[in-house]
């Protein structure tokens, strides 16, 4: 069969993605957060249905991953779709955030674009083949997971149980909203606090005191001095440059205290490359030796909270160009992409497993107050992932890998 997504079934991805929707998931981080339970439990019974194999992987207390398997002709080679369950917050949404609502060729509701709309397009892949008794050249594992948008603990436990198995992971395609496009490399993060020391006094007579406040300015320009001189020298050709946000600042405990400490939050974004804890400790060096410079600075730079790695992934491998190859039959605008954001790939691509971006919707309308996705795209999206499997990952050596961004 030329295009094997010729069997689709009209209007199948968008029953299940407003089915998904329907069910809260809200990441239990998050202010009335109801867990990833009932949409896992929603995957697990529609594996079951196919008359797949799966299980419920625990990763803490009552939250689990759901991984079912399509077998294929070659058992000891595996593809990997991943998509995650778990959604932001509801709170300003100005639409019923499980409504599921569509009008026209949108669908509407929290999580629809991020990432229900990749989760249903690999769900009912996963039901086209089977149904139709279409067996792939190589095994399929489909992985729902959770914790996506705080921590990645979903992530991190599925990347340590596939770096345990006897099979060959030949790549794995992550799903997000990226537009349809390939995103082959994104990237990565690290947050911790920077707390500056002063000494508590009357705020009637602030000489006598040292304002932390006022010192945390000096932090501030040496991190935009590091930004502005440092970070254009390691521009990734498909991320860009490097770059920090000082995300929160918090100091003071009344108005008229002069305060004894200020303490800064930075989110620092790694470029493929770099390694999180050698930039730690760059920016740690760095700001100690501004506070022997400085008379009067003190400072402490804490141990950070969140450590996340940039992924980069070739292009060119057989893998990448038999997925763009692919997408291109239904999205013929497609093409390779970095991001600036992070993902599930880059914990996958850590255990030895070649992993991608690739996803329905626009980044733009994640997390937003009437968060939508184009039905056509989901749809589209779901064609390019049942020929892709059928194809396998060896077809972008058969063509030569012509294909680029």
């Amino acid at each position: 069969m030329d295009s094997y997504s010729a069997l689709l079934r009209p209007g199948r991805v968008s029953e299940v993605l407003r089915e998904l929707v329907q069910i809260p998931s809200v990441n239990p981080g998050f202010p009335g957060g109801h867990g990833e339970g009932e949409a896992a439990a929603y995957v697990k019974r529609f594996l079951e249905t196919l008359g797949l194999d799966s299980f419920y992987q625990s990763v803490e207390q009552e939250r689990k991953n759901v991984l079912g398997l399509l077998p294929g002709e070659d058992v000891g080679r595996r593809l990997l779709l991943e998509a995650h369950m778990d959604t932001v917050q509801v709170e300003g949404m100005i639409i019923p955030p499980f409504a599921g609502e569509i009008r026209g060729e949108r669908l509407y509701g929290r999580g629809a674009c991020d990432t229900k709309a990749s989760l249903a397009a690999m769900l009912v892949a996963f039901e086209t083949l089977k149904t139709n008794g279409l067996v792939p050249p190589l095994s399929v594992c489909l992985a729902a997971v959770v914790d996506e948008e705080i921590h990645y603990r979903g992530a991190s436990a599925l990347a340590k149980f596939a770096a345990g198995e006897a099979v060959r992971y030949e790549g794995a395609v992550v799903g997000e909203p990226t537009g349809l496009n390939i995103i082959t490399a994104h990237k990565g993060c690290i947050r911790f606090h920077i707390d500056v020391h002063g000494k508590a006094g009357h705020s009637s007579n602030p000489a006598l005191a040292d304002n932390a406040v006022e010192r945390a300015y000096r932090v501030i320009e040496e991190l935009q001095v590091m930004e502005r001189e440092d970070y254009p020298r390691s521009e990734h050709r498909l991320t860009g440059p490097p770059t920090h946000c000082i995300s929160m600042i918090q100091g003071g405990v009344a108005p008229n205290t002069v305060p004894e400490l200020c303490r800064l939050t930075l989110d620092r974004r790694t470029v493929p490359g770099e390694e999180p804890m050698e930039v730690f400790e760059h920016i740690r060096s760095r700001l100690l030796l501004l506070a022997e410079r400085e008379p009067g600075l003190r400072l402490s730079v804490r141990e950070p909270f969140i450590v996340d790695f940039a992924l980069e992934t070739p292009e060119d491998s057989a893998f990448v160009q038999s997925m763009l190859f692919a997408v291109r039959e239904h999205s013929s605008g497609a093409r390779v992409l970095g991001a600036p954001y992070g993902s599930d790939a880059s914990k996958l691509a850590r255990a030895g497993i070649p992993a991608i971006v690739f996803g329905p919707g626009n980044i733009a309308q994640a997390h937003t107050e009437d968060e939508w996705v184009d039905l056509g795209e989901v749809e589209q999206a779901c064609r390019a992932l049942i020929d892709f499997l059928m194809r396998g990952p060896d077809e972008g050596q058969a063509k030569g890998g012509k294909y680029s961004s």
